[in-house]
């Protein structure tokens, strides 16, 4: 008998002593599972080597809890199972209409959460990221914000056509921030604050006194600088968004005898684009 043979005969000896198949290896030397197999052909495996199950309480309990009405992730939480195991195990377990519908809620309230936090999370990095700018910036200097009103105005302000000469420095805007540096680069320039005026643009709906003490207070303006509010017309057709409480209308300031200022915004914006390259 040669060798190959010898360790065929000890393996399916050591097998019918009930020996695993690491334990044949540890008498007769290396072997793949393939081999011992082919060799150990015919003999019972031994009781020792069949797995047990140890789970079959808790995937008893799986399936009861799932035919309550338990969702796979609150079934998990319960009994400690991962989400992997308990899904196959309750594959085929029907639940009751009633817990369809505390699951469709569940996962409402779920999506709802993510969404509040995703908004937050957002926000949060918003914030972070204005802050930064903001540091960035530094102080703004006189000329800052010479140029910034120059700009803005020539964006936002009434301009001359060629078939219509104005000559008239009118600005209308419903943020009260623009408006802000729009009257603090009227100081800078000179413009005396006699020399301005007001005037509310806003629905008929609207209280108009009170949003104009409003935007005197917030612009710091003398409310006796108002002059009579324009009203639109309500068109029940018209699908209005502006109509919330933090809607204030939109402010008009004109300057009075400005034609002067209004020539010199328009070349001090030549300058600009033309300093630009554009």
């Amino acid at each position: 008998m040669n060798d190959r043979q010898r360790r065929i005969a000890r393996a399916r000896l050591l097998r019918r002593e009930g020996k695993t198949y690491d334990e044949i290896r540890g008498v007769i030397g290396p072997v793949d599972d393939k081999t011992l197999q082919a060799w150990c052909k015919g003999i019972p495996r031994p009781a020792a080597t069949f797995r047990s199950h140890p789970k079959d309480e808790v995937r008893r309990e799986c399936r009861r809890l799932r035919a309550e009405g338990w969702s796979i992730n609150e079934i998990a939480q319960k009994t400690g199972a991962s989400k992997g195991s308990v899904s196959p195990w309750v594959a085929d377990v029907k639940c009751p209409p009633i817990a369809l519908s505390r699951r469709i809620v569940i996962s409402e309230q779920a999506r709802r959460r993510a969404g509040e936090s995703h908004r937050r999370r957002a926000r949060d990095r918003q914030q972070s990221v204005r802050q930064d700018a903001r540091a960035a910036f530094g102080e703004p200097s006189q000329r800052d914000l010479f140029i910034a009103g120059v700009a803005l105005y020539w964006a936002e302000g009434a301009k001359d056509k060629p078939w219509r000469r104005n000559g008239r420095v009118v600005l209308i805007n419903s943020d009260a921030d623009v408006l802000k540096l729009f009257l603090r680069w009227l100081d800078l320039v000179g413009v005396a604050e006699e020399d301005r005026t007001y005037r509310l643009n806003i629905h008929e709906s609207a209280d108009v006194p009170a949003h104009e003490r409003w935007w005197a207070d917030g612009l710091q303006v003398p409310l006796a600088s108002f002059g009579r509010a324009t009203l639109k017309r309500h068109k029940p057709t018209t699908v209005r968004l502006n109509t919330a409480e933090h809607y204030h209308g939109c402010l008009v300031i004109s300057v009075r005898r400005s034609s002067r200022l209004y020539d010199c915004i328009e070349g001090w914006w030549s300058a600009l684009i033309r300093g630009a390259a554009l």
